[in-house]
This record gives C-alpha cells, structure tokens and sequence, in this order.
C-alpha cells in the first residue's frame, strides 16, 4: 500500500469497517475479462485453532454471470466502503475524498445444503438489519424461495482496510 499512513492493519477496525458496509463490490473473471457487480451481502466470524477467520456471503439469483463465473474460476476480490465524501476548494489540486474502506481476496464457493445456505441468508439479513423477534431462534425462509436462490460462501484469505477521515 502506497499510503501507509492511511492503511487499517488492525483486524478489528477492519471488521467495524466492514459492519458499516452497505454494499460489497464483487470482482470475478467472466470468460477471461474482469467483471465487477455490487451485491449486498452479510459475514460471519469464526475461530478456526485459534485464528480469526471471516466468511463473507452474498445472494442471488440460481443461474446467471455471477455463478458462472465462480464456476469458471472461484478466486475472487471485493472492495466494500463504509463512507464517502468528496470536498474541496477553489482550485482543482484541493479536491479529496474521505473514505473508510476494505478489500479482501479469496476464494468463492456456492452452497449446496440447505442449512449452509439458510445460514448465509442469516448472515446477510442480519447484517442488514433484520431483528429476529423475540422466542424465535431460527429465521424461516420460504421453501420455494430458498430453492430459487443462490447463496455464496467467499473464504477470506486476506483483507486490509485503508481511511482518510476529515480532521
């Protein structure tokens, strides 16, 4: 990273960068050119032998660009931002944009079963915002809903954040 005094090394400010993240721009290869979509999307942390690890997930439809693309090659990369201003002055050269945001790389693969799936859609609909009432443990998808959407699993090998706040 050019701007070191910019970069976010600490995992957990990385993580609060990302719970802040409304949309994940999503980069695959597609019939060997770059294909970027945004996706909304959840994650969830683990411990895997003592090691903070983060899966993200995102949805859509069950055939399309995006699947085939993670068929023909499953390693990916996103960019999600929690922030954005841009502001300046007079002249052009005092123009900046203030941001907070993270870019991971791994690697994709889409669910099968149906609790794998059903738990990704949790995490995304949590990461959204969906409260789950009170006494209910578990959250209920409609059948043939679930059947027709497609859940995606990226394994997070590495991650770095990067900001520029206003002073």
């Amino acid at each position: 990273m050019r701007r070191k005094d910019r970069e976010v090394k600490d995992f957990d400010q990385i993580i609060d960068i990302l719970s802040r993240s409304k949309v994940l721009h999503l980069a695959l290869i597609s019939e060997g050119k770059p294909y970027s979509v945004p996706v909304n999307f959840g994650y969830i942390l683990s411990d895997v032998n003592g090691e903070r690890k983060l899966s993200v997930f995102f949805h859509g439809a069950g055939e399309g660009k995006k699947l085939d693309a993670i068929k023909e090659n499953n390693a990916v990369s996103f960019c999600a931002e929690a922030c954005a201003d841009v502001s300046g002055g007079d002249n052009a050269c005092e123009w900046t944009c203030y941001y907070e945001s993270v870019i991971g790389f791994g690697s994709a693969e889409i669910l099968e079963g149906k609790k794998e799936r059903a738990k990704g859609l949790d995490a995304i609909m949590l990461h959204n915002g969906y409260k789950i009432p009170a006494g209910v443990k578990v959250i209920a998808y409609n059948a043939m809903y679930l059947a027709k959407t497609a859940v995606v699993k990226i394994d997070v090998s590495e991650i770095t954040g990067k900001r520029h706040l206003k002073k």
